[in-house]
Formats: structure tokens, sequence, C-alpha cells
């Protein structure tokens, strides 16, 4: 099964940072999340989950899956990572950015931060995750939704989904130890 995540962006280029623009900028059709999507049988991580109700819109029948954690932890988390990249990148002067990194910084600090207008996300970020995580359980029908927290495993997933489990240990993939070792310390190379 094929899953679009952010790491897409990276081998699709200009033409999804484009899409993502649009639909950030609106209106989010359903045919401009085809046009992203095909190929695709599942969509998880930024940008997407960044428009439960548009793709809820575009997709009724599909299933969500809210992964939950700490909030505490996801701020940490947060600051560590993805903040942390934004603040190296907007040091570099935008001619010396690659398409890749320019469109990082621009999807955080001018899309991002305006789909959760009103908070300051570099110094307050607690409060993003709890109304991102309460308005995907107001606009998904619970039995649409399985609220999940990764550390759960296999059989609460995949019960939802009606697929068995794997007889593999539950992947631990999309840390910040990850991340870290391998965006931030790129970004510091310059790729």
């Amino acid at each position: 099964m094929s899953t679009d995540h952010k790491s897409q962006l990276i081998r699709n280029g200009q033409t999804d940072f484009d899409a993502w623009f649009e639909i950030s900028d609106g209106p989010a059709t359903p045919e401009k999340f085809d046009t992203i999507f095909q190929g695709y049988h599942a969509v998880l991580d930024q940008p997407a989950a960044l428009f439960p109700g548009e793709l809820y819109a575009a997709y009724p029948d599909a299933k969500f899956i809210l992964t939950t954690r700490d909030p505490d932890k996801w701020v940490t988390s947060v600051q560590t990572t993805i903040f942390t990249a934004v603040e190296l990148l907007q040091h570099m002067e935008p001619e010396d950015r690659t398409p890749l990194q320019e469109f990082f910084v621009i999807w955080h600090r001018d899309h991002v931060l305006k789909k959760f207008h009103g908070h300051d996300a570099f110094t307050n970020p607690k409060p993003i995750i709890l109304e991102h995580n309460e308005n995907v359980k107001r606009i998904v029908p619970e039995e649409k939704l399985l609220v999940y927290e990764v550390g759960e495993g296999w059989t609460k997933l995949c019960q939802f989904l009606e697929v068995d489990a794997p007889s593999v240990p539950f992947p631990r993939l999309n840390d910040s130890e990850s991340f870290t070792n391998v965006v931030i310390k790129g970004l510091r190379k310059g790729v």
C-alpha cells in the first residue's frame, strides 16, 4: 500500500509544493487532493494533517487515524525538530536555499502558522496540538475515527483498519533523534 507522506515532497518537488500552496490558500477542493494523492492509498503527516475538515469533505468514506501523544512531549519534539530546522533555514539567504528548503521555510512560516492563527507557535505551541486534536474529533464522525497513541502497537490499529496484524515488531520511525540526524544535520551542511 502506497502512502503519501511529507517525504514525497522531496521526490515530487515543485509540482507538489505548488499544489500544497494552492490548497492552503484555498479552496481545498477534492480535485486538488486527488491530483496530489494520485496513486496513494493513504496519507499521513504534514502537509495533509493540517486539513482534516477539507480531507473529510473530500473523502467522507475514508477512515481517519488521529495519532496522539503527551502534549508536553510533542512540544519538546516540535521545538527540537521542525522549529530548529525553520530557524536554521531562516538564517540562510533565500537564494542560497534549495527548492525543498525554501518550501520548508515558506510552508511553516506562512502556511502552517496561518492555519493555526492566533497562536505564536514558536513560543507557545502546546495550544496548537490540543486544538488540532479536538478539531479532528469534532470533524470526523466517531465511527470513521481512530484516536491512537503510537505506543499502543498493532492490535488496535489493525482492528480499526480491518487487516491482520503483522508478525514483525511495531516500527519506531520519524522520532526526534531520526529527524535531527537526517534533517537538521543536512540543513547545517546546506543540503
